[in-house]
């Protein structure tokens, strides 16, 4: 069983916590956020330097933005040759940034949750985005995380990330 320390709280196997979640984040593009979450995750220890880098190298050709029901969100990620431990970033920007679109990469959607991922195991990673595509089809989930002004909050509205990972 995984333990580790994270801003002073112990979790036990848990990808996602209060450290990875910014509220209202001052930011103004989609590669803002990026950077932003993957120095959390370098400072944690759950990847390594440079992680930021291909994540936004990865989004040029690859994009992670999409659709949900009522609110947009994009689940930026790099392969796991960059990552320690696997972590779940939560990113509500004061403004929506806009970030290209999955499968559609001439088209740019307006992201209002942004869901940076640094997942090691690729199985890990299929069994995390079934997860998240079942977010995304909650237009009740979406709103409450995009609205929620409080991280233990947030935690209990996707507390379904951390199991059976």
């Amino acid at each position: 069983m995984l333990f580790k320390t994270i801003g002073g709280v112990t979790a036990m196997g848990s990808i996602l916590n209060e450290r990875f979640i910014l509220l209202n984040a001052d930011v103004k593009s989609f590669e803002d956020c990026i950077f932003l979450m993957a120095a959390r995750f370098e400072e944690s220890g759950a990847v390594q330097p440079g992680y930021g880098d291909a994540v936004a190298e990865r989004e040029k050709t690859l994009p992670t933005g999409l659709r949900g029901k009522g609110v947009n969100l994009a689940i930026p990620h790099a392969d796991g040759r960059l990552v320690i431990e696997p972590a779940v970033g939560i990113i509500t920007p004061k403004k929506p940034v806009q970030c290209r679109l999955m499968g559609e990469p001439g088209t740019a959607v307006d992201c209002e949750l942004i869901m940076p991922l640094a997942i090691r195991d690729s199985r890990q990673q299929i069994g995390l985005l079934k997860k998240i595509m079942k977010i995304l089809n909650s237009e009740q989930l979406l709103e409450k995380i995009r609205k929620s002004e409080s991280k233990p909050e947030i935690l209990e509205l996707l507390k379904d990330l951390n199991s059976d990972l």
